[in-house]
């Protein structure tokens, strides 16, 4: 199951990374908590999210938890770029809806599997 959800965050990460605009960054796409740019800037969440999970070998590290929740932040961006997009991600074919469509029955066999309830 982890390595599902590993394999599954690849998608996302393209998707965020193809989206923002690095191109006035003083921290060269690198997240800094304590840096002003980076508190002040709109792509602050996805630029953490990025450096917090860029990496297949710090992912399978990660406490099962933490990588759920990993996840439960990309499918929720994910949603939010169909829903601004206008597609309907029961029906639309696109690669992006249906990945949403993957990551929704992925997250229902874990819910499944632990018993535990997550919403996306």
């Amino acid at each position: 199951m982890r390595q599902r959800f590993i394999e599954a965050l690849t998608y996302p990460r393209m998707l965020m990374t193809s989206l923002m605009d690095f191109n006035d960054c003083p921290m060269n796409r690198y997240f800094n908590p304590g840096h002003d740019s980076c508190l002040l800037c709109e792509q602050g969440d996805e630029c953490h999210w990025l450096n917090s999970n860029d990496e297949f070998s710090v992912l399978a590290e990660q406490p099962m938890d933490a990588l759920v929740g990993a996840f439960v932040f990309s499918a929720d961006y994910v949603d939010a770029y169909v829903s601004r997009q206008n597609h309907n991600p029961r029906r639309c074919p696109c690669e992006t809806c249906s990945w949403l469509r993957d990551a929704r029955h992925l997250v229902r066999e874990y819910e499944h599997w632990t018993g535990k309830g997550i919403e996306i």
